[in-house]
């Protein structure tokens, strides 16, 4: 660990915008009468026919496959009929797939593109983003485009022609992605053990946030600040403990990961580039919004939810119950451990980029409020006192991993 405090990695930012589709010259005006949720094309490619399908018929192969393909969906389709429409064979096989979609889910599909945003990979999985996507690009258009595009007679007709009926056009779709690489840093503060210093605990949270989005700041207090505030707060409890001659046995390793928003970046990069050797990690505590309380526990007495903490050791989930038991006394709720909790949490944050490396972890969490991801996450809004006693229960969990005699246990089928 003398690399200093920063592990530094990059990553590349895609912006929004990058396929243009032109007709007799003209360019369709993104979100307006052309949508692409993802943007995986590039170079470009003339479209001069179109096989015509219609969703309900995608079960009913037409003669030949094609690779460009206009689709039709029924006028009263739902948001929720999408996903398995586009996972058809048909669709899928296709390299391009222009989708004629009402106009009310074709407004509902806007709502979730932002022209402001942007995607984050890392430089590393860039480096493999082969030029020809692995799949379809996806472009949606209204029904007024459409006849923009093949003409106002043609375009309604199209519902009485049969299934893998072909459209001629005259179409050029271009996919020049816009790109920029930018670095972006994990930190990390070590603190040796002494008879037991080769293995460590590591005890992350993201301080990254969405940022400034349309000129209005999201603060993040909770999500992560809480996260963030509480780990360095810990880590300053090691360290005087070290100073005062009552360190660790095991090493600890204390973590900000960024990237955490843009799709667990930085714990992802740290799992696959780590500093320490992994098989000698004994677990991930991860802490991610421990600083308010959501609507099931407005009224009730002061709790915290764990995530993960016994799908992979026993030994964890009882280390943890003890802390609390012995040094913190408040309630465990473990409603989104369950398998198969909706939420999904336990693969929405850092600690899972370490589960899935076969190290046992803990989410510590405190539900999800009213300002999640909106501008009214500040810090007038943090139940500090709950903040300190879930800090406690992590840093006595922690103590206990890295001085117990021995390593936990993995105990529980890694899958």
């Amino acid at each position: 660990m003398d690399e200093g405090y920063y592990q530094p990695y990059r990553l590349v930012e895609e912006r929004k915008g990058s396929i243009s589709v032109q007709y007799k010259g003209r360019t369709l005006e993104f979100l307006n009468e052309v949508l692409y949720l993802t943007e995986e094309f590039t170079g470009s490619v003339s479209v001069k026919e179109l096989q015509v399908l219609r969703a309900n018929a995608l079960r009913q192969k037409p003669k030949s496959a094609a690779n460009h393909i206009l689709l039709q969906l029924a006028a009263d389709v739902a948001m929720t009929d999408l996903r398995p429409i586009l996972e058809q064979e048909a669709v899928r096989s296709a390299d391009i797939v222009l989708v004629v979609a009402p106009d009310q889910l074709f407004e509902q599909l806007q709502v979730f593109v932002h022209p402001e945003g942007s995607r984050m990979r890392l430089a590393d999985e860039m480096a493999n983003h082969a030029s020809k996507p692995n799949g379809s690009q996806i472009l949606f258009i209204t029904q007024t485009t459409l006849e923009k595009i093949a003409g106002a007679k043609k375009a309604k007709g199209l519902h009485a022609m049969p299934n893998g009926s072909r459209l001629k056009t005259k179409m050029l779709i271009t996919g020049k992605p816009k790109m920029k690489e930018v670095i972006a840093e994990n930190v990390l503060a070590y603190i040796e053990g002494s008879d037991k210093k080769d293995e460590h605990v590591i005890i992350t949270a993201h301080y990254d946030h969405i940022g400034v989005e349309g000129g209005v700041v999201y603060n993040g207090a909770d999500d992560d600040g809480s996260g963030t505030v509480a780990l360095m707060e810990i880590a300053e409890a090691l360290a005087l403990a070290k100073a005062e001659g009552y360190g660790p046995r095991r090493s600890i390793l204390i973590m900000p990961v960024s990237g955490e928003e843009k799709g667990l970046l930085g714990s992802r990069f740290y799992s696959d580039h780590p500093v320490l050797p992994l098989e000698k990690a004994v677990a991930n505590l991860n802490i991610d919004m421990i600083g308010r309380t959501d609507s099931a526990h407005a009224e009730g007495p002061p709790y915290v939810y764990v995530i993960g903490s016994d799908r992979l050791s026993s030994d964890l989930h009882a280390v943890n119950e003890a802390a609390n038991k012995d040094n913190v006394g408040i309630e465990l709720d473990y409603a989104f451990n369950a398998a198969d909790d909706p939420n999904r949490f336990y693969y929405r944050s850092d600690h899972y980029n370490f589960a899935r490396k076969g190290i046992p972890c803990i989410f510590y969490f405190s539900g999800v409020h009213e300002d999640y991801h909106q501008p009214g996450d500040d810090v007038e809004k943090i139940r500090f006192d709950l903040l300190e006693r879930r800090t406690r229960l992590v840093f006595h969990t922690a103590w206990e991993l890295a001085n117990r005699e021995d390593r936990i246990r993995i105990d529980k089928p890694t899958k």
